[in-house]
């Protein structure tokens, strides 16, 4: 399989696209890795830990802010090509697909 779906949306890892029927939206390696990563894991609320974690290996200096930056850009792009609330937040407990 070329990409993974969910909720009729289409996600491409290997050319790091997003696309919603006819639309497309290209993605940055790190929107790419998080939407991969909620793709993959769409039966269950992924912590904001959890995705840092998976995202930059413990990596000390990256600052929580970091990810709701790119989860912004994130929604950004799925807004460009028609998709709304792709990506729920779960207040205390992380994003689920």
């Amino acid at each position: 399989m070329d990409y993974l779906e969910c909720q009729e949306v289409k996600l491409f890892p290997v050319s790091a696209v997003i696309q919603y029927k006819d639309q497309k939206a290209e993605l940055s390696k790190t929107e790419l890795k998080i939407l991969y990563y909620l793709f993959t894991n769409s039966q269950k609320v992924v912590s904001r830990m959890e995705l840092i974690e998976y995202l930059w290996d413990n990596e000390i200096h990256i600052d929580d802010n970091t990810l709701s930056v790119n989860m912004t850009r994130i929604r950004d792009k799925l807004n460009q090509i028609n998709v709304r609330d792709l990506i729920q937040t779960k207040r205390g407990m992380g994003y689920k697909v």
